[in-house]
């Protein structure tokens, strides 16, 4: 499933973190409604292959986050090992069921955004990869 304008953003949310959605490159601007107190994860730049590959893709990834005008701190996340689960056709492995591989990228993990409405923009690249995402995020208090 793709989330062209945030319309999936409150789906599947676990109840510690609020996920936001990367892309698969390319540009995308959507709209997130967040609950005050919940802290933000979300990917600039994520990648999977072997441990040899995503460690390739990691040492060329650039990336550039800001929060309105706040430049936001990003994390690099060394290869390790993952486990994806995966429906027919997935967008991730193409197929149903579990495939090992590796997984890293360039995230960032925000505290609890202060509520309000805020600008998130997500810069990032990697060889021909390129993402730009924008959010427009509403923090409102209680459950979305």
């Amino acid at each position: 499933m793709s989330d062209t304008d945030g319309r999936f953003c409150a789906e599947n949310q676990p109840a510690d973190a609020w996920y936001l959605a990367g892309t698969f490159g390319g540009k995308a601007e959507r709209r997130c409604a967040v609950p005050a107190g919940r802290p933000v994860v979300f990917p600039v730049v994520n990648f999977t292959g072997t441990e040899a590959e995503c460690a390739a893709k990691l040492a060329e990834a650039q990336g550039k986050v800001l929060l309105d005008t706040a430049t936001v701190m990003v994390e690099r996340m060394e290869p390790t090992a993952i486990e994806i689960k995966g429906v027919e056709g997935n967008p991730v492995t193409g197929k149903a069921g579990t495939v090992k591989t590796y997984g890293c990228g360039l995230w960032v993990r925000l505290g609890p955004v202060p509520g309000g409405t805020g600008t998130l923009s997500i810069d990032g690249t990697a060889g021909s990869l390129s993402v730009a995402v924008t959010y427009e995020l509403e923090v409102a208090k209680g459950r979305v």
